[in-house]
This record gives C-alpha cells, sequence and structure tokens, in this order.
C-alpha cells in the first residue's frame, strides 16, 4: 500500500522514486529491483521510500493510480453528457499518457491497471451517485470492458485513435445487442 501525504515534498519523494524505478528497469527486470538501487537512482532515503511505499509494486500502483484519478476524476455530468462522450475523452487522456499502462503490461502486472480502475470509477460512484440498479456490477463491466480495450490497442501498435476506438466499441456494442436479441 502507498501512503503519501497530500503535500508536495511527499508528492515529489514519491514522483523521484517513480523516475528511479524507471531507470532502474532500463537496466534490470522488474522482480530483480530492489529498494537499494531504488535509492541510488532516486536519491531518495530509505526512510523515505518506506514512509511513501510497502514495497516496489506500490510505486507502481499510486503512479497508475493518479494516472485513473486524473482521468476519472476530470468526469462531470454536465461536460461529459453521455457516455460516449466520456469514453472518448477516456481513451484520449490514454494516448498521451500510455506509459505507465505498458510498463504495467510489460512486467504482466494488468492487476494494478484493474485495481486502480474500479477504485477511482468507485470514488466516482459515491462522488455522483446516481449508480443504476447493480451498480458493482455496472462498474465491473465497464471497467473490464475498458482496460480490455486498453490492452488491445497497446498490443496492437497503439494505431487507432481515440475517435476510432470509440467506433470500434459502438460496433461492438451493436453486435452484443443483435446477439442477445437473438
Amino acid at each position: 500500500m502507498y501512503h503519501i501525504k497530500a503535500d508536495k515534498r511527499s508528492e515529489r519523494s514519491a514522483a523521484l522514486i517513480y523516475r528511479g524505478l524507471l531507470e532502474c528497469l532500463k537496466s534490470k527486470p522488474f522482480d530483480l529491483i530492489s529498494i537499494s538501487d531504488l535509492q541510488r537512482a532516486s536519491s531518495v532515503a530509505r526512510t523515505t521510500f518506506y514512509r511513501c511505499f510497502d514495497n516496489i509494486s506500490d510505486v507502481l500502483m499510486w503512479k497508475c493510480d493518479m494516472c485513473f484519478f486524473e482521468v476519472l476524476g476530470a468526469y462531470n455530468p454536465q461536460r461529459f453528457p453521455n457516455e460516449i462522450e466520456l469514453a472518448r475523452h477516456y481513451f484520449s487522456y490514454w494516448i498521451t499518457h500510455s506509459d505507465i499502462l505498458e510498463l504495467l503490461i510489460r512486467i504482466n502486472r494488468q492487476d494494478i491497471i484493474y485495481a486502480c480502475h474500479m477504485k477511482n470509477a468507485k470514488i466516482l460512484q459515491k462522488r455522483f451517485g446516481n449508480a443504476p440498479k447493480h451498480g458493482n456490477y455496472f462498474i465491473a463491466i465497464r471497467t473490464g470492458f475498458t482496460i480490455s480495450v486498453l490492452t488491445t490497442w497497446l498490443s496492437s501498435g497503439r494505431k487507432e485513435n481515440a475517435d476510432e476506438l470509440v467506433d470500434i466499441i459502438q460496433e461492438q456494442l451493436v453486435g452484443l445487442v443483435v446477439a442477445l436479441e437473438k
């Protein structure tokens, strides 16, 4: 678990540790990186690391969480009048911020992507209420769906733009509805 205080010093330390981790990953596989490696690469003391994080995976969880908080936190029902506009915003964000997702896929930690999305989607649900019947399923289905689209987009070479991804989603949803009606 990470525990970054909401102050500039803590946030700066966390960012330095994350950049240190990226530096370490240039020369070592993720599972061979130690706290000492991070210390050297980030110039952050061991005590600072443990004040912010419990382990190295928490660094990735924090960074991914911050990105999902940023993209989903921008949601406002007046700004995005429907799910299609929210999806367009969502995919536009990830087109320019995909580094953390690519890293997590490369080290086979898609579980972090899913967990961060679920956490931040639930924050949205609490903030705006109006959760549909079976709200947890609503969030889980959309999380699984969007994460699958993102990971497929990344593994396919990032060819599509946000509008094309939204078109693909709409096409697939129409196909699902037709299949369900049979």
